[in-house]
């Protein structure tokens, strides 16, 4: 988009748990020009005593197929990522040396890559996050466990009637592979409103689980979200699922005449 987007969110899995997931982000992307942009993404979440903070900024790319816009586009994220032990939340003996030794390990490079396919109301989208532990596992014995590897979606936009405040369907399906896991797969549709400020959403995952959602724009420049997902097969009955809130603001976006 023209100008500045930011956003913020913040998603809280499970709160009666101890050592529940916490997740904290904030995203800005800025068009350079109309086929070039630039983003900045930071992520800050902590899953028991495990801290993880990733820094990465983003160039994305887009190249016109024809005149009827559609398009391929390329993004390449790079960062860092760091790691750390939660002393304060330590139940018992902080000078374990483990702890201290966990500590001191490097900051580490990381990085993502995506690319989206775009003709008309139809997108393929495929990424391939976490490059650097994506090569490190192939020629390395690297144990890390719950690895994001591959992602790939496929969605198309129906525009039902342009006399109801422009209502459109645009159901979707994806494809994720973690490490450790079975692959999995989510189905759903976002259903869009009143010249899309406002849409409604549902997904079926694999895991049994399944994600609802509504967005909304509050005012020009404004835009909220909020998304429930309910707890997985394996857990139903152990947990409440997992709550998400996220606010968008965009700001220096250009008036464009009527």
């Amino acid at each position: 988009d023209e100008g500045l987007r930011l956003d913020a969110g913040i998603k809280i899995q499970d709160n009666k748990m101890p050592g529940s997931p916490r997740t904290q982000f904030i995203t800005g992307s800025y068009a350079l020009t109309e086929k070039a942009g630039l983003g900045l993404n930071v992520n800050a979440e902590q899953i028991g005593l495990i801290k993880k903070l990733r820094t990465m900024a983003s160039y994305a790319y887009h190249l016109p197929l024809n005149a009827q816009n559609d398009k391929l586009s390329f993004g390449l994220s790079l960062g860092f990522t760091d790691e750390l032990f939660a002393y304060s939340d330590v139940n018992g003996q902080t000078s374990d040396a483990s702890i201290g030794n966990f500590n001191q390990r490097e900051t580490y490079v990381d990085g993502d890559f995506g690319v989206l396919y775009q003709v008309d109301k139809f997108n393929i989208e495929a990424s391939l996050p976490n490059i650097s532990n994506f090569f490190r596992e192939k020629f390395q014995n690297n144990n890390v466990a719950d690895l994001a590897r591959y992602y790939a979606a496929v969605s198309y936009q129906f525009n039902l009637s342009s006399s109801i405040n422009g209502l459109a369907l645009e159901p979707k399906f994806a494809y994720r592979a973690v490490k450790g896991y079975k692959d999995m797969f989510d189905i759903g549709t976002n259903i869009k409103f009143s010249d899309q400020k406002l849409n409604l959403f549902a997904l079926y995952h694999s895991t049994q689980s399944a994600t609802v959602g509504l967005g909304a724009q509050a005012t020009e420049n404004l835009f909220f979200n909020f998304t429930y997902t309910s707890a997985t097969a394996v857990l139903a009955g152990e947990t409440s699922g997992s709550f998400e809130v996220n606010l968008r603001l965009n700001l220096f976006k250009p008036n464009k005449a009527k």
